[in-house]
């Protein structure tokens, strides 16, 4: 049934397309078609064209990927939707012209982004021309060019009031203004502590306008008294802590980050955290915001601190965290082990894999998953106001081999720059 109203769907799209195009042809103020559609003045202005070669390799002049790599999906599907609209028009009286153009395949393209107009496309194409009226039926396959332009629409803005209502214009439950922290712990008494008085810094100067509690799943540990202490400072200072009791069992962050979700009501929303992560209350707030319920998901990609034995003398002079230098840290955009999401849709997207055990791994497999949904918009990107701070890590070999491969490729991420390496092996050479 979904196929067939899908299907009819299609058909009055294709219907609404031809009817703009033929009012469109009728209107006397239209403009004719160019390919300059912007005179540049300087050398600078001047857009370069991309090549692309049969829809599989994109050539380029002036990004960080270039010379040349695999067309981006989002390309590929943006550049199938163009063919079929522009297939929709050649065929808008394909009935009285007794033909019909088929699209075969694409031989090679050209495209370009003019930031204030819209895309501009050269498509070399492959298609069948069809005669279906008697005598002259006849297929054959010809060879064309096609100069495609889509321009950009008119600028529409939104209060984010009006926006968080139409995306979750389906939803009966009603979003908790609290940020809940789920954190596991075991150990590590130290970090913990600098992550609290952090906490409590932020806490004090956030306002009204954002309320943040802490859920702690915490393990048995030799150093667990100074936490439980560290834990009674947070509540002192008006910070709600909830800690879930794990004991001595095996230390999985799935399970316990599941374990910290299940204490929440569905309309809670869930910040997964880490110890040590610094955060700055604007973050926070940023957080909140990119987050709505069940409508959309956030995963902040961090800066994550290279080992400080690396640092510049400069690096080392800074007094807090939040420095960005290229010698001093990264985004880590291949972690997903922070993330944003309420209850009810961590539930809708199968939560957390429990039945991984040790480092890694779970981060992902919730990302995969939230990906395949479907129904919840992903947002992705570089967050400045959350850094984790550099701590060795320890790769156990008696993990599963994709685990443990993950371990050793954050570990060597994370040791020094490329800069900083370069300069160290420029020594003996």
């Amino acid at each position: 049934m979904r196929k067939v109203h899908l299907r009819n769907r299609e058909i009055k799209l294709r219907e609404a397309r031809a009817k703009r195009i033929s009012l469109g042809a009728e209107l006397s103020t239209a403009k004719a078609q160019t390919l300059v559609r912007m005179t540049p003045n300087r050398t600078i202005d001047l857009t370069p064209w991309d090549y692309i070669n049969n829809n599989k390799i994109l050539f380029c002049a002036d990004r960080v990927n270039c010379p040349r790599h695999t067309v981006d999906l989002s390309i590929r599907t943006e550049m199938a939707d163009t063919i079929t609209q522009l297939f929709d028009e050649f065929n808008t009286n394909a009935r009285q012209r007794g033909r019909v153009l088929q699209f075969q395949s694409l031989q090679y393209g050209y495209m370009r982004v003019e930031p204030t107009k819209g895309v501009d496309y050269v498509l070399d194409m492959l298609l069948w021309f069809k005669k279906f009226r008697p005598p002259n039926r006849t297929t054959i396959s010809v060879r064309r060019h096609a100069y495609v332009q889509q321009t950009f629409g008119r600028l529409r803005s939104l209060a984010e009031k009006e926006f968080r209502g139409n995306m979750r214009a389906n939803s009966t439950l009603i979003e908790d203004p609290t940020l809940h922290m789920i954190m596991p712990l075991r150990g590590r008494a130290a970090i913990f502590a600098r992550f609290a008085q952090h906490l409590k810094s932020i806490c004090a100067r956030g306002g009204d306008d954002l309320a943040v509690s802490l859920t702690i799943v915490l393990y048995s540990s030799d150093d667990e008294m100074e936490n439980r202490e560290t834990i009674e400072m947070l509540r002192a200072n008006a910070i709600p802590v909830t800690v879930i009791e794990m004991g001595d069992i095996p230390f999985s962050r799935g399970i316990a980050l599941m374990r910290g979700a299940e204490s929440l009501p569905a309309n809670a929303l869930l910040f997964f955290t880490d110890v040590d992560m610094l955060f700055t209350c604007d973050a926070l707030k940023r957080i909140k915001s990119n987050t709505i319920l069940n409508a959309q998901i956030y995963f902040p990609i961090v800066f994550s601190e290279f080992s400080h034995e690396s640092w510049s003398e400069n690096d080392k002079l800074l007094a807090d965290a939040f420095h960005y230098g290229r010698g001093r840290g990264y985004f880590r955009h291949f972690g997903y082990g922070l993330a944003a999401m309420y209850k009810a849709d961590l539930m809708d997207i199968g939560g957390f894999d429990t039945k991984i055990e040790g480092w890694g791994k779970e981060d992902v497999d919730l990302f995969e998953k939230a990906i395949k949904n479907g129904r919840l918009r992903v947002i992705r990107s570089p967050e400045p106001g959350l850094v984790h701070i550099y701590h060795p890590i320890h790769c156990d070999e008696n993990m599963p081999t994709a685990q443990k491969d993950m371990c050793h490729g954050s570990k060597a991420a994370s040791l020094a720059s490329i800069d900083t390496l370069v300069e160290q092996i420029a020594q003996y050479t």
